[in-house]
């Protein structure tokens, strides 16, 4: 009996060491040049008096990237216009900014574990996309505007809007629970490397319906997770472990209760909001599910194809480009 459960550990072993080898390639050999800048601890280490004093030193060091902060970002005017200075004095002035930045310069603190991070997802883009370039990551602070700004050569990431879901400023900006679950420091590689997926492959709204939607959500999540293959799927899904283990449950009843209902190749916006835009939970399936879950399930469907199709590689999936053909060779019956 012993030895007829040390062949069946031994087969799950093999089985799962199969698995991985097929999927996650030995990225151990690849090299990844970029910079993580810290931008935001230059900007606030300036005192507000002395922005005319500075303003050389940052232009100098920041070049393009400090035009299109100041102007895109907090919006503050181009570091050569005459409102510039004032613009920024005020923002650098403004006591919540100066919370922020003392609350952010503690939660990352450890910027050698990011950058080992983000060096490691890289490699498996660099892998995957050998003739790419590998951006530099900046992190700025941006007033709670966005998230990500993405720009030739650079991605450049609010650190402020990840500081853990119990962060008080969330509270008092009365951020909803369902998005401060996902404002958590573990977010940053993920969200850069989705960023870095939604600029590779731009959405194309020509056929703009909910089954479009959900393949092209269901196709970035694939690249965040061929980028990431470690990544715990409530990181990859944003979802806590209670929502997670609703979507697997209910996996069968959500895509049943689509196709019942003949949605996949509805164009109202509203309703495919409601299945892969953010929200407390998916009014179709009721209070207990989380949002998004087009999502999850768009990532499940994009799983369905790739099985079907084992001599296809991850960039051929990728590039497949209509959505309809997708559904209909995937063969996805959960």
């Amino acid at each position: 009996m012993r030895f007829l459960k040390f062949l069946f550990l031994l087969s799950i072993i093999i089985s799962a060491g199969c698995q991985h080898s097929s999927h996650t390639p030995d990225v151990s050999q690849v090299d990844v040049n970029f910079q993580l800048i810290p931008f935001y601890e230059d900007l606030f280490a300036i005192n507000p008096d002395s922005v005319e004093g500075n303003l050389d030193e940052l232009k100098q060091k920041y070049g393009s990237y400090l035009s299109a902060y100041s102007q895109g970002v907090i919006g503050v005017g181009a570091p050569n216009s005459d409102e510039f200075q004032v613009n920024m004095k005020r923002f650098l002035a403004y006591q919540p900014n100066q919370e922020v930045f003392d609350t952010c310069r503690t939660v990352f603190a450890d910027k050698k574990s990011l950058k080992k991070e983000l060096e490691q997802a890289f490699r498996y883009y660099k892998y995957y996309y050998p003739q790419r370039q590998v951006p530099d990551v900046y992190l700025h602070i941006s007033g709670f505007n966005q998230s990500m700004v993405v720009d030739s050569g650079w991605i450049s990431v609010s650190v402020e809007k990840y500081l853990g879901s119990d962060c008080i400023f969330y509270q008092w900006l009365e951020t909803p629970m369902y998005l401060r679950n996902q404002m958590t420091p573990e977010m940053v590689v993920p969200d850069v490397m989705k960023a870095l997926a939604m600029t590779e492959y731009a959405y194309n709204d020509s056929i703009d319906d909910l089954i479009s939607q959900m393949v092209y959500h269901g196709k970035i999540l694939h690249f965040v997770k061929r980028t990431i293959p470690e990544i715990p799927d409530t990181l990859l899904f944003g979802y806590s472990q209670r929502e997670m283990e609703w979507c697997r449950k209910n996996e069968s009843f959500m895509w049943a209760s689509i196709v019942e209902q003949k949605h996949l190749f509805s164009t109202d916006p509203m309703l495919i909001r409601k299945y892969v835009g953010e929200g407390p939970f998916t009014s179709f399936f009721g209070q207990e599910s989380p949002g998004r879950t087009g999502r999850f399930l768009g990532y499940q469907l994009m799983t369905s194809w790739m099985e079907q199709h084992d001599d296809a590689s991850f960039r051929d999936m990728m590039q497949k480009t209509d959505p309809h053909r997708i559904l209909s060779k995937a063969r996805y019956r959960p």
